[in-house]
This record gives structure tokens, C-alpha cells and sequence, in this order.
């Protein structure tokens, strides 16, 4: 009877990127360790599912950026046919909106092209285990525009609490208008002008003008209305 312990699986890869000495990078530092094998190679979208469809792989290291068919849409069609491979994305840009779309269009992990051999190996193994796996500098980049996008949707509840007459009136003091000037223009009183915008104020917990301007330039809904705030103009 023989002594020997039975190897542990290996993990079958797929690489695709549009340089060839990119893939071969790539087989270099993935097949330097024991358990990771590189199956096949693709230069684009196409030649990527093709290779899926043939090899069966457990992982595809995929670049964000090739011809035919990019990253992301190799991503999509894989994940529409409910296949059970891991797949990693492979990219140069570290932008929160490119991770977004990576992780909406389905892939498990985002590592960036200057990551050290050890990251590249050890994302390919956490997304054969079914693990998500996040550059640490993406990470870091992804909470703050996670924080940004939170911060929007505060201030846009914030603005659902207001009447339609009071964001009226927010805008138009926000381009620099006085309560007369609003109160000549809407045909009422300045007094209730300045009641308007004390409410505006405490529902929007913003206590200065330049606050109010701020606001309404972060929000956007000067460019709904059609006016222009922080220009004094009518």
C-alpha cells in the first residue's frame, strides 16, 4: 500500500488579457504556486468564453479592458448562464465607479494590475472559495465614494421634507436673492418669505446663507429649476 497523501486539487485558471506578456506575467506568478494551474489563455472577450465553454475553469482572471468584448461584459454573459467559476477582474484603475460596475456586473473579486504576486495568488484562491476579494487601495476608495453616494442620499432626503414653495424659495436665495426680491416676484409678503426660509433652514439643519448655497449646488435641483444659483442673476 503506498504512503503517499493525494495531492489536493488544483485550481484550473483561465486568463484573458489583450497583451501577451501580460498573460504571461500572469501564468508566471499564478503557476509558481503549487495548487494554481493556468488552463488556457484569451486575447479578448470572445476567445475568454470560448475558453470557458472548452476548459470548464474554476477561476477567470479577467482584464477590465479588451477588444471584442470587455471585462465587464465577459462578466455579464457568464453570469446570465449561471456558471459556478470564480472570477476575478484584472485592472490599471482604482476609480470606485469601475469597481461598481465589476461587482454589479457579477465578479467576485477587483485587483489592481500592480498588486504583488502574493495578492494575485491569494485573490485567485478567495474567489474559488466563494470569497470576495477587494484590493486593499480599492477598498479604501470604494468607502469613501460609498461615503460621498451616502452623503447624497442624506441630502436628498433632507430635501424631500421641504414644499414645493419652500425649495422655491431655497433656490432663489441660494442665487443670492433678498426675501423683497422673492417677495416682489411670487406676489406676497417678505415676511413670509423669511419664514419660509427659517423653515428651510431648520429642516435642513443648515444655519448660514453660504450653507443654503452649498446645498443647493451639491444637490443639483438649481439645474432642475432651470436657474443658475450663486449667480445673483434673475
Amino acid at each position: 500500500m503506498s504512503n503517499e497523501t493525494p495531492s489536493a486539487p488544483r485550481i484550473r485558471v483561465v486568463v484573458a488579457d489583450d497583451h501577451a506578456v501580460v498573460r504571461e506575467g500572469i501564468r508566471h506568478v499564478l503557476e509558481r504556486a503549487p495548487g494554481l494551474e493556468v488552463v488556457a489563455e484569451a486575447r479578448d472577450g470572445n476567445e475568454a468564453l470560448a475558453a470557458v465553454e472548452s476548459e470548464d475553469p474554476d477561476v477567470l482572471v479577467l482584464d477590465v479592458s479588451m477588444p471584442e468584448l470587455t471585462g465587464l461584459e465577459v462578466t455579464q454573459r457568464l453570469r446570465q448562464e449561471e456558471r459556478g467559476l470564480g472570477i476575478l477582474i484584472l485592472s490599471m484603475y482604482d476609480d470606485p465607479e469601475y469597481v461598481l460596475q465589476a461587482v454589479r456586473a457579477g465578479a467576485d473579486g477587483y485587483v489592481l494590475k500592480d498588486a504583488g504576486p502574493a495578492e494575485l495568488r491569494e485573490a485567485v484562491e478567495a474567489v474559488h472559495d466563494g470569497r470576495e476579494y477587494l484590493s486593499s487601495r480599492v477598498t479604501h476608495q470604494l468607502s469613501v465614494a460609498l461615503r460621498a453616494e451616502l452623503e447624497q442620499e442624506q441630502r436628498r432626503s433632507r430635501l424631500d421634507q421641504l414644499t414645493p414653495r419652500e425649495r422655491e424659495v431655497l433656490i432663489r436665495v441660494a442665487r443670492g436673492r433678498t426675501a423683497r426680491e422673492i417677495a416682489d416676484e411670487f406676489g406676497i409678503s417678505h415676511r413670509t418669505i423669511e419664514t419660509h426660509r427659517e423653515r428651510v433652514m431648520t429642516k435642513l439643519r443648515i444655519r448660514t446663507i453660504a450653507g443654503l448655497t452649498r446645498f443647493v449646488l451639491e444637490t443639483g435641483i438649481g439645474d432642475e429649476s432651470g436657474d443658475n444659483p450663486g449667480t445673483g442673476t434673475p
